[in-house]
């Protein structure tokens, strides 16, 4: 509770002295970007998850890049490519593939894993 207050008076200090500036624009910082700020700089992310910032400063919208550990993301390949199922499918044109043609299917795994397009659907690279 004292750094709420000692936070809230420095904000004031700050104001009182020029205001509370954003960068070389000159724009004063909203609540919102002081607050992701600060939770930014407390944030602890597991070493395979990364954050990216398009744009230095706008801190609202950035990018979460989570990449699977290599052992537990090709511990769970093999199993899909070993034991997937196909009655019961969350994507009705990938079990088609597989009931009709298991190597392409094969393929058309490793391709979405390593980044590229299967048919018209593009997907970004998972494994490093």
């Amino acid at each position: 509770m004292i750094k709420l207050f000692s936070l809230k008076q420095q904000k004031k200090d700050e104001e009182s002295a020029g205001g509370t500036r954003a960068g070389a624009g000159g724009k004063k910082a909203s609540a919102a970007q002081l607050r992701i700020q600060k939770d930014i700089n407390e944030l602890n992310l597991p070493k395979t998850c990364e954050m990216v910032f398009p744009d230095q400063d706008d801190l609202l919208n950035f990018k979460l890049i989570i990449s699977p550990d290599e052992l537990v993301s090709c511990g769970l390949c093999v199993s899909l490519l070993q034991e997937p199922n196909p009655e019961d499918p969350l994507n009705k044109e990938a079990a088609e593939v597989l009931q009709t043609n298991r190597r392409l299917f094969e393929q058309n795994v490793q391709r979405s894993l390593r980044g590229g397009y299967v048919g018209a659907t593009y997907f970004e690279r998972c494994l490093k």
